[in-house]
């Protein structure tokens, strides 16, 4: 639980990183602060101190606390550009490629990289957005938390922008920002991947998709497509959809009770690598064979693929290429006072990689 100085802390932060106030702008006043947030004087004295130690905020004595510009190139930072990279995540599944692929191109160019992650939680998303904003930051390299819904943070990216710092985003884009993007065709990949296991005789095809993510809802619709235009016929479970808070709680229970179907799937095409591995687990576990029982399509071809046994037939992602490109490209823009054009964004064409989880219906 937070103490009553942080509370007012956040609130100040977030009065300035979403331009409620802007950079030089007076804030109210101490005894204004006790009443509306309902504190002592110690406490507001607390939070300010806090704040002006952070150089979110700064004092005139005799005339009040006004908002700091972090925008200024601070004596501490005058030599050094930074880019900020806030990823969903950083540490796990396909993320430790992408982002090596920026850090061996900003460092060779000079750069400083600082690097964070949502956990794809917009409220993470929200508070690492405030922490970018009160630093030097010359460029942001943004990958999307829940973008198959409307996020609540525009206004901080928004701001960004008005300060004219360049923003790239990866994987997913939001609608309401005009900015490059880098992404994979997965609307495309979701055919590629549904149209290979039509091609090897399976017509009761089951799809798993992450609905809150719009590479999810893409790969899924292509999925769809692909059925449709094949004539292959729905039926009841055929996708099954999940949160990215359901991977490790809800889903699997759900998996294992579709693949328990009298009726169950011969094919199931998965939303990435990460849930082929639980589909690979949980058949293992009910002693379904793959490939011969059941055949099992990835995406992203990520290191598990090559050690799933059997492995993983699955689809492209260029990884530490985008990486390398979004480094480049945002390198661009800051040096180009972030002039760039429809050109400058990338989708990758994906592609099908063949291995032993998938084989013709017996």
């Amino acid at each position: 639980m937070k103490h009553k100085y942080e509370e007012v802390e956040d609130k100040i932060i977030d009065w300035a990183t979403n331009g409620k106030y802007e950079p030089h702008e007076k804030i109210p006043t101490e005894s204004e602060l006790m009443e509306m947030f309902n504190v002592s004087r110690h406490t507001i004295r607390k939070a300010i101190g806090d704040l002006v130690a952070r150089q979110y905020v700064y004092r005139i004595q005799g005339s009040g606390i006004y908002i700091s510009d972090w925008t200024e190139n601070r004596e501490y930072l005058k030599s050094t550009k930074n880019v900020a990279v806030l990823t969903t995540h950083i540490s796990n599944y396909i993320f430790p490629d992408i982002i090596k692929g920026m850090e061996d191109t900003l460092y060779s160019e000079s750069y400083s990289l600082l690097l964070s992650s949502t956990n794809n939680n917009v409220m993470f998303e929200n508070s690492n957005l405030k922490n970018l904003l009160a630093h030097k930051v010359d460029g942001l390299i943004l990958e999307p938390t829940k973008s198959a819904y409307q996020s609540p943070n525009i206004g901080y990216l928004n701001n960004i922008i008005s300060k004219n710092i360049p923003i790239v985003t990866l994987n997913a884009s939001y609608p309401e920002l005009s900015v490059p993007s880098l992404k994979v065709e997965d609307f495309k990949g979701g055919k590629i991947a549904t149209n290979h296991l039509i091609s090897l005789g399976h017509t009761r095809i089951m799809g798993i998709f992450k609905a809150d993510d719009s590479q999810g809802i893409n790969r899924m619709n292509g999925f769809i497509s692909e059925c449709q235009e094949n004539n292959i016929p729905p039926f009841s479970g055929q996708i099954l959809t999940y949160l990215s808070e359901e991977i490790t709680s809800s889903l699997p229970d759900k998996i294992e009770y579709a693949l328990k179907s009298e009726k169950r799937p011969s094919g199931i095409f998965c939303y990435n690598d990460e849930i082929a591995y639980i589909v690979l687990t949980i058949a293992d576990k009910l002693n379904i064979k793959v490939p011969e029982e059941l055949s099992i399509v990835g995406f992203d071809d990520s290191s598990l693929a090559e050690i799933m046994q059997p492995n993983l037939t699955t689809i492209t992602h260029p990884k530490e290429q985008m990486g390398k490109d979004a480094a480049n490209l945002i390198i661009s823009l800051i040096n180009n006072n972030n002039h760039f054009e429809a050109s400058d964004s990338i989708l990758y064409e994906p592609e099908l990689v063949i291995r032993n989880s998938t084989a013709k219906l017996k």
